[in-house]
């Protein structure tokens, strides 16, 4: 995070005011879920190859049943070479700190709920069609190593 920080304001963070219109602010978020998601779906794919399965992801598969806090359990090469997904949209788009905030709080929280193990009434998935959800990462972390798809990390689309 500390090095974070002079990148992106090298990429057009802007932190001063005034604030984004709010629907600035929305189109970005809904362009890093897209963006963040069709890469994580790759890099994710790329984790569940035999070798990198066995020394790198198989930290955060120790947990056949997920709960919230697995969400973020993983070997250190993972939190980078995965966190890269969650970055990348506002490393291209230059956002205000604010949007930047929002993005990573709504994408931390979609990954506890994907992990949590329970279809809440107002999961996501109730409302939008192609949202995962904990049913479909469930499945994925019961499977284990096994080519079981469901790599990616909101929306399904890419795992039909």
């Amino acid at each position: 995070m500390i090095f974070s920080y002079p990148v992106f304001r090298w990429m057009g963070l802007n932190t001063s005011l005034p604030l984004p219109h709010w629907s600035v602010v929305l189109s970005q978020i809904v362009f890093y879920f897209i963006l963040e998601d069709f890469v994580f779906y790759w890099g994710h794919r790329v984790l569940h190859t035999k070798w990198l399965y066995k020394h790198v992801h198989s930290v955060h598969h120790e947990y056949a049943t997920p709960f919230g806090l697995t969400s973020e359990y993983a070997h250190p090469a993972e939190i980078l070479f995965l966190g890269f997904a969650t970055i990348f949209g506002p490393a291209l788009t230059g956002p205000h700190l604010i949007t930047l905030w929002l993005w990573v709080i709504l994408r931390v929280l979609e990954t506890v709920e994907a992990h949590c193990g329970y279809h809440f009434p107002w999961s996501l998935s109730n409302f939008l069609p192609l949202y995962g959800g904990a049913e479909f990462h469930d499945f994925h972390h019961r499977v284990l190593y096994t080519k079981s798809g469901n790599y990616s990390s909101t929306f399904t689309y890419m795992d039909r």
